[in-house]
């Protein structure tokens, strides 16, 4: 459910969360991101949550599906966090980048938890 909400999020205004974080870290000067001119991602900001919002949903109604479903939802919160930390370490520091990472990876690390315990599907 909670990517349903990111998807409506972004779908609402994409710009809302960049805004959020810089006011909530602008105190601690930060570096901040400031919002693109063009929407060019903006598809993409809406399709990632709502790809992942699918695929939980799958495996969770599919068990026997479950753990393709789960190894999916994980390389795309790999590849995620991975840029999210090129972004703050080769880019800029700011907490924008830093915060993405930390949310796309304490993802990881429960969908990795998660997978091992999922039942290993039959290969026939």
């Amino acid at each position: 459910m909670i990517y349903v909400a990111v998807m409506v999020l972004f779908l609402v205004n994409p710009d809302w969360p960049i805004l959020f974080v810089n006011k909530a870290f602008a105190c601690y000067d930060w570096p901040m991101v400031f919002f693109p001119t063009e929407k060019f991602w903006f598809s993409i900001a809406v399709s990632v949550p709502g790809t992942r919002a699918f695929l939980a949903f799958v495996a969770a109604q599919r068990p026997t599906e479950a753990h393709l479903c789960v190894k999916v939802l994980l390389i795309s919160l790999l590849l995620a966090a991975a840029l999210f930390a090129r972004q703050f370490f080769f880019y800029k520091q700011a907490a924008l980048y830093a915060l993405g990472f930390l949310i796309e990876f304490i993802q990881v690390v429960f969908y990795i938890f998660l997978w091992r315990k999922l039942p290993k599907p039959d290969i026939a």
